[in-house]
């Protein structure tokens, strides 16, 4: 029972998951939330980060589903998709049914409908809604998760047009939007109709201060001083945050070098600092990473070894979520990480160091971090249940930045967040998707559409009238839309463009490619339609690679469906897709070397982790689906070239390597260890003996086993021998259920 029970208007289930939780007490901004939450009213519940806001949300989901309804809980990210599904989903033990959806946006995902609770990103939800999938009128409750983030420039006009969609569609559903401490939480309660729950509370205080030299000044103008242990100050701070044996740090720098290098330097040091036992956990821990050539997982491996470990968007899902559990585990006592896991996963620390408070801008390379994104940093501070306070420190690197550090961060207050929906960009995107799904119809209720914006709420719409105007003549002229007596209607490309989730500018990028005539069309024609198009984030063409690059374009300038640009700047820009394109043809194997390019040698020649490569390979994946489906479409005929090239770039293989992959267990590299063995098709394979598919290297006895099982066309499996061991397939994914 919890203390001072539950609102009358709560339903009485709710009672049974405080139960399931082990929780009988609520923090404030928690109680305060309750009886708005049985009420069914809107709320923003804008509180530090581990104050709590999960659990609200989650007894506002419990309170709906027990009625027989429906929740969406939307987040910005799909790391934090997974944690939240994985945290959900002990609520199966009620009777819950929890999905998780994220990704393949040309999908109505109809599965969905027999769930009670949906997990998905902001682009997956917008996804849906252009789909028009109907359980989304169903929906009894929606939360918001990182609401703030209305202010990102990327994910902020997405999350701004659902949260606008779900008001006009469905405004009987409750909204549930948690925020981070802002400057402005009211005026987004105000724009969604909803009551704002704000509280300074934290269940483990917070100490904020500057680090500078070997003393620690608190926002109360308190001092702590550090030993001096090795005259570095930030590293000083790091064995002061440890030296009880129980603490740990996390240090935010503001780039991926920075994480490498500060994270294997840490190693060297640390070690003395630690017990025998932790070194064997680390060593433990390190040896999971596995074996690998590729740089990056080398120096992984030697960080964690030393206690220590860097996380940024190069390492791949697996590498990360490893990082997390051995951190979470106390076994690794310190991370350097990139501003981005500040807005991510729940992974606090008893010390927060924030080294970096610039960044590079194009108009500023030392541009100041905005307040709220250090305060998110600060905010990861303070362990519940494990440390009686938490500290976040900024680092200060001379004496005089001090009192500038103390002004702007420590005692500075978050600014206010504003609507990014106004920029192109976002408006070309949100404006088709209306008229291609019928959300508006004509000019008055695109009008009516836009004035129901968070944009509108802050700023008079005249603001962008002109850009409004510019974007619906493009999207005429390029025969998105047409005016159809009085009414304006999606034609067939921009319902189409619509639905696959692409920008209109990159459609017309791959139509103007569908209709050029090369004189040779190549791999390499293909890969560099989908490259230059303005949904794949391009590899930047640095001084040391610009003769290089150029070289290669104009070597196959009778492959390219698109003219090279004589402009400057579009010149610069369509090199870069060269380059993307470029690593596209490494990736797959049409290369110098005549074979599939390993990770090591594409971190080598761009500079990019295993997370990278995985990130442009799928939204690649996407683009050629996308160019195959404006084939069909255009009646171009490429639709089967296409498709093969997409089948090779998601596998990342040559062409001889089709047959091989299609077999269970059998990747880019086993596949190529197989080919070159003489096991170069499926029949070659099928009269191969056990031991000869077993010797080829990676293979042994159960794959082996496993491919002649599937292969053979009788039905009866070869028996595995009794004491075959196991393959050891890595780490589990751990479970995470902190309401913290």
């Amino acid at each position: 029972m919890v203390e001072g029970g539950l609102p009358g208007g709560m339903h009485p289930d709710v009672e049974k998951a405080f139960e399931l939780w082990d929780i009988d007490s609520l923090y404030p901004p928690q109680r305060d939330s309750m009886e708005p939450i049985a009420n069914g009213e809107n709320l923003v519940v804008a509180v530090p980060t581990a104050a709590g806001k999960s659990l609200i949300a989650y007894v506002a989901i419990l309170n709906q589903v027990f009625r027989g309804g429906k929740a969406l809980y939307v987040v910005p990210l799909k790391a934090l998709a997974s944690e939240k599904f994985h945290e959900l989903r002990e609520l199966s033990k009620l009777g819950v049914r929890v999905a998780l959806s994220y990704g393949d946006y040309d999908d109505d995902d109809k599965r969905l409908e027999s769930y009670d609770v949906v997990v998905a990103t902001s682009e997956k939800a917008d996804s849906l809604l252009r789909h028009r999938s109907k359980w989304l009128m169903n929906l009894k409750v929606i939360v918001s998760d990182e609401v703030h983030l209305l202010n990102d420039t990327g994910r902020g006009p997405t999350l701004e047009v659902i949260l606008t969609r779900f008001k006009q569609l469905n405004p009987d559903a409750q909204l549930i939007c948690l925020s981070a401490t802002i400057g402005n939480s009211d005026e987004i309660a105000g724009w969604l109709d909803a009551r704002l729950i704000s509280s300074d509370f934290r269940p483990v205080d917070l100490k904020e201060g500057v680090l500078e030299g070997n003393c620690i000044t608190y926002a109360d103008m308190s001092r702590s001083e550090i030993a001096s242990v090795t005259g570095n100050t930030l590293t000083d701070g790091i064995i002061d945050g440890i030296k009880d044996g129980t603490g740990q740090v996390l240090v935010f720098v503001n780039t991926r070098r920075s994480c490498e290098s500060s994270a294997e330097q840490m190693a060297r040091i640390l070690p003395e600092h630690l017990s025998d036992h932790d070194l064997r956990d680390l060593n433990d821990i390190s040896h999971k990473v596995g074996r690998s050539d590729v740089k990056i997982i080398k120096k992984l491996k030697r960080s964690i070894m030393g206690g220590t470990a860097f996380h940024h968007a190069g390492l791949s899902n697996e590498q990360r979520s490893l990082v997390e559990r051995g951190f979470k585990d106390k076994s690794i006592k310190v991370l350097f990480a990139t501003p981005t896991l500040a807005a991510g996963i729940n992974l606090p620390a008893r010390r927060v160091i924030v080294r970096d408070w610039t960044r590079f801008e194009t108009w500023n390379p030392r541009s100041p971090i905005p307040i709220l994104e250090i305060k998110q940093m600060f905010g990861r501070a303070g362990r519940p249940r494990y440390d009686p306070h938490g500290e976040a420190l900024i680092l200060a690197r001379k004496p005089e930045e001090q009192d500038v550090l103390m002004e702007r961060y420590v005692w500075g207050k978050p600014e206010e967040v504003l609507s990014k929906l106004g920029s192109r960009p976002a408006l070309r995107t949100h404006l088709l998707s209306s008229f291609a799904t019928n959300y508006v119809r004509d000019l008055d209720e695109m009008w009516e559409f836009i004035r129901s914006t968070f944009y509108a709420f802050q700023n008079d719409t005249w603001k962008i009238a002109s850009d409004v105007e510019d974007i619906l003549v493009f999207l005429k002229s390029e025969e998105f839309i047409r005016d159809e007596g009085g009414k304006v209607v999606s034609t067939d490309l921009g319902k189409r463009v619509a639905r696959l989730y692409i920008d209109p500018l990159s459609a017309v990028v791959l139509r103007n490619a569908l209709n050029a005539e090369p004189k040779k069309l190549t791999t390499f024609s293909i890969l560099h339609a989908i490259s230059h198009t303005t949904d794949i984030k391009p590899l930047f063409v640095r001084g040391k690679d610009h003769d290089h690059v150029s070289e290669f374009m104009y070597s196959h300038e009778d492959e390219l469906l698109l003219p090279i640009p004589e402009d400057q700047t579009e010149y610069e820009w369509y090199l870069n897709s060269v380059k993307t394109a470029m690593f596209l043809m490494e990736w797959i194997g049409e290369n110098s070397e005549g074979i599939e390019a390993s990770e090591d040698r594409i971190e080598t020649l761009f500079n990019l982790g295993p997370g990278d490569i995985r990130s442009k390979i799928d939204t690649a994946v996407w683009m050629l689906y996308a160019m195959r489906e404006l084939s069909r479409l255009f009646g171009k005929g490429m639709a089967k070239t296409v498709d093969l090239v997409s089948m090779r770039v998601e596998k990342g293989i040559k062409k001889e390597l089709i047959p091989l992959i299609s077999l269970k267990g059998i990747g880019r590299v086993r596949a190529r260890r197989l080919y070159d063995a003489g096991l170069t098709d499926l029949d070659i394979m099928r009269r191969a003996s056990l031991k000869k598919l077993s010797a080829v290297e990676g293979i042994g006895k159960q794959i082996a086993l496993q491919v002649q099982n599937e292969l053979r066309s009788d039905g009866e499996p070869i028996e595995e021998d009794e004491d075959e061991p196991e393959e050891d397939n890595g780490p589990k994914q751990s479970l995470l259920f902190d309401f913290a």
